[in-house]
């Protein structure tokens, strides 16, 4: 099955910091997620971006972030010329908070389903953020690897996280905000890793709220404050996201695939898919030929 958690070991891997160049590096990047933060700056061409099934370009000098846990993919955006961008990941983890932080980063991270907080920054606001300095040091710092990197980093990316939180409060954004209950916060982890292996299975939100050992109520409420989304369209998104990849890096028909996604049906499956991407799985198929010419 293509399933779409991708598992980073943040004992032997907490960062991750390199320059992507679409001449050396393959696009596109099928659509996954992982509990890392991910940061993309773009320093040449155009990429087209899938941020839990909003799909946006990020031009040159714009800077994307990928929170925890949502699904997301990377093209080449159509017309482009090759694309160079510094890719960042890391573990929120690492963002240490003390009684004197007015902020609690990593529960901001966490909470950007709820926060509805715009994740790709154009280049007029990645300038006025200062933010090129502080990428370059990441790559370098990371590069070389000299004593005392790690507490650099981490000085570094609590400075970005904090001044993308600057932003969005200028635009209105208010912090903070009911979450998921914290003691929720690891069985909706492993709930999500559940879907992702399980997803072409039936699934109910009545046996997903038992294995949490949650009443329904508690369990869905919960759910929603974590992802933004009922769990039926958790799992609804997660089957047509695997359903994507298939159509995109396969060649198996549509019937076939929506079976192997968890939909006997084709009919309601085709009706699935156009609902959340906004096009059918055959346009799908024509404008990825389209790009690939």
């Amino acid at each position: 099955m293509n399933n779409l958690y991708e598992y980073i070991d943040p004992i032997a891997s907490p960062y991750e910091a390199f320059l992507f160049d679409s001449t050396r590096d393959s696009l596109p990047i099928p659509a996954h997620w992982h509990y890392y933060v991910e940061l993309l700056y773009v320093l040449k061409g155009e990429i087209e971006v899938s941020l839990d099934n909003v799909t946006s370009i990020g031009t040159e000098g714009s800077v994307i972030l990928f929170p925890p846990k949502c699904v997301h993919s990377i093209a080449l955006a159509k017309g482009s010329v090759p694309v160079q961008y510094d890719v960042i990941k890391f573990d929120p983890n690492l963002l240490p908070t003390c009684k004197t932080d007015e902020l609690d980063l990593r529960s901001i991270l966490h909470g950007i389903h709820t926060f509805r907080c715009p994740c790709i920054f154009s280049p007029e606001q990645v300038q006025k953020m200062d933010l090129f300095p502080l990428f370059s040091d990441i790559l370098k710092e990371y590069r070389d690897k000299e004593l005392g990197y790690s507490m650099i980093l981490t000085a570094d990316l609590r400075k970005i996280i904090s001044r993308f939180v600057r932003n969005w409060q200028k635009s209105g954004t208010s912090f903070p905000s009911p979450g998921v209950h914290p003691s929720y916060e690891i069985s909706f982890d492993l709930i999500s890793e559940y879907i992702d292996s399980h997803y072409f299975e039936e699934l109910t939100v009545e046996k997903l709220a038992a294995m949490c050992n949650m009443s329904h109520s508690t369990f869905s409420m919960n759910f929603y404050r974590r992802y933004n989304m009922t769990c039926k369209e958790y799992i609804t998104a997660t089957r047509i996201n695997a359903a994507e990849n298939m159509l995109l890096f396969s060649s198996h028909d549509v019937s076939f695939i929506a079976r192997e996604v968890g939909y006997p049906d084709c009919s309601y499956f085709i009706r699935c898919y156009k609902k959340i991407k906004g096009i059918t799985p055959k346009q799908a198929r024509k404008i990825q030929a389209e790009k690939n010419k």
